[in-house]
């Protein structure tokens, strides 16, 4: 594994992902659904436009009220110091920031308009939330590119480590974290039937099963694909946020 320095303000490590939605209702309704979950009320959800689902080993999938602005999943990684983080991206390349955010919760800031640094103030306290048998846990979050080389070394930066080939996914890179899900580039290989790129990897042990479980809830999903050296399908919320789904 390439360890990053102990030194470096921001951890490769991906505590969540923001999946922006039209109606959070709706969208809540839908993956509690999808999930097999019951929807339980979490704290200043509705003030803070988000509902919050817990996946294997902690990987949240955040779905946050679109208002117009935010038509990008964001990837949240994760810092010890919100201050020595904001530091370091005063530095590292970027096209936009915020300022930092401090409240009882989080310190955090965006970086460009898909990447937000986060230090957790105070643990949530969520409900606990049962795992589905055949969509358990995130193991890749996905980041569209037509430029390889220019995201590849930019996340590199962010995270301070060096990616490598993704050993499921041939022919794309992977950035490695020490924890949780790894960080896929994708340069549109992945494109659903849609034309849509996806923004995360869901495992399954059960592929065929997943399948059938995604069409039986009225899921938008592909058939299965062989490519890349690996076997998956995709499916759509309906929002048109695009996931694979691929065995272990």
């Amino acid at each position: 594994m390439n360890k990053t320095s102990v030194n470096h303000p921001i951890k490769p490590y991906m505590p969540a992902i923001f999946v922006p939605v039209r109606d959070l209702k709706q969208a809540t309704e839908w993956y509690a659904s999808l999930l097999d979950r019951h929807i339980t009320p979490q704290e200043d959800q509705f003030e803070h436009g988000i509902y919050i689902f817990e996946f294997e080993g902690g990987m949240q999938l955040i779905l946050e009220r679109n208002n117009g602005d935010k038509i990008k999943p964001v990837i949240m990684f994760d810092a010890d110091d919100i201050h020595a983080a904001s530091a370091f991206c005063d530095s590292h390349p970027h096209e936009s920031r915020t300022d930092v955010f401090i409240d009882e919760f989080v310190s955090v800031f965006n970086v460009n308009d898909d990447t937000m640094i986060c230090r957790a103030n105070r643990p949530l306290d969520l409900p606990q939330q049962s795992l589905h048998a055949l969509l358990r846990g995130i193991s890749r979050v996905i980041v569209q590119t037509d430029d390889v080389p220019r995201t590849v070394g930019w996340y590199e930066g962010l995270v301070g480590k060096t990616a490598g080939r993704d050993p499921q996914f041939e022919g794309l890179r992977r950035i490695e974290m020490d924890k949780g899900a790894h960080l896929l580039i994708d340069d549109g290989q992945l494109r659903s039937g849609s034309g849509r790129g996806p923004i995360a990897v869901i495992a399954t042990p059960d592929l065929a099963g997943a399948l059938a479980h995604v069409r039986v809830k009225g899921v938008k999903a592909g058939d299965v694909e062989s490519r890349l050296g690996t076997v998956y399908f995709t499916f759509e919320d309906m929002d048109g946020n695009v996931f694979v789904v691929s065995e272990r």
